[in-house]
């Protein structure tokens, strides 16, 4: 008797547990189900490829993983952790390929400003000011629509960009103490200059209303911003 009480208590349970999450999934899919104008779209993509803002990130991966998902992609489009641990190697790194352009002898010595030179470089890339401004009407070709989307970045404008800079400033001839001190002066430029607007368009297309605006190539637009760097 004990264990047909224990049994059908169990069984209870269960079904209880069944019924709570049966009540959860329509929740769920409304929330990843939302809807976004092509606008507000392009400025998730904006905070998250150029400022790689944290709950830009999380937005934009919410609201694209249905469709990726559908389409056997990763239900991840951006991660994070990883744009940020790309962050924290980029001042080593490119800070190694600046000391490189200089003589062996001296490289040691010039790479912890090479390497600020890189930090002040990434900085002023994720703290560009950006916001999309306006969207043309969707137009449709062969059942896909899309939508062209202006925006605009507030960009810091240096009077030479960092590679250029550094290149010069190598084959000058500068013993080390100048070299390392002219490092210092480029990676100034990069937080003391005013601001440059840059101005492009980024396209979000869809194959049907009941589908995300995405697009998967879009990188290729905003990694134009380097250009101004």
């Amino acid at each position: 008797m004990y264990q047909t009480q224990e049994t059908s208590r169990t069984a209870l349970l269960a079904a209880a547990l069944a019924a709570a999450v049966a009540l959860t999934q329509p929740a769920i899919a409304a929330e990843t189900a939302v809807e976004l104008a092509p606008l507000d779209v392009a400025n998730l993509y904006i905070k998250t490829i150029i400022n790689q803002d944290e709950a830009s990130v999380a937005k934009l991966n919410a609201y694209l993983r249905p469709t990726r998902l559908a389409g056997q992609q990763s239900a991840e489009y951006a991660s994070y952790s990883g744009l940020k641990e790309a962050d924290a190697k980029f001042p080593t790194e490119t800070g190694k390929l600046i000391a490189d352009l200089f003589p062996a002898a001296m490289r040691a010595a010039v790479t912890p400003a090479a390497e600020q030179l890189a930090a002040n470089v990434i900085a002023a890339k994720n703290g560009a000011a950006c916001q999309a401004t306006k969207a043309d009407p969707v137009t449709v070709e062969n059942g896909m629509q899309t939508a062209t989307v202006s925006f605009e970045c507030q960009v810091v404008k240096v009077p030479v960009a960092w590679a250029p800079a550094a290149q010069q400033l190598a084959k000058s001839g500068c013993k080390v103490e100048q070299c390392k001190a002219g490092l210092q002066k480029i990676a100034a430029t990069y937080t003391s200059s005013p601001k440059q607007t840059w101005r492009a368009v980024f396209a979000v297309n869809r194959e049907k209303n009941s589908e995300a605006w995405r697009n998967d190539f879009a990188r290729e637009t905003f990694d134009e911003i380097w250009e101004y760097l």
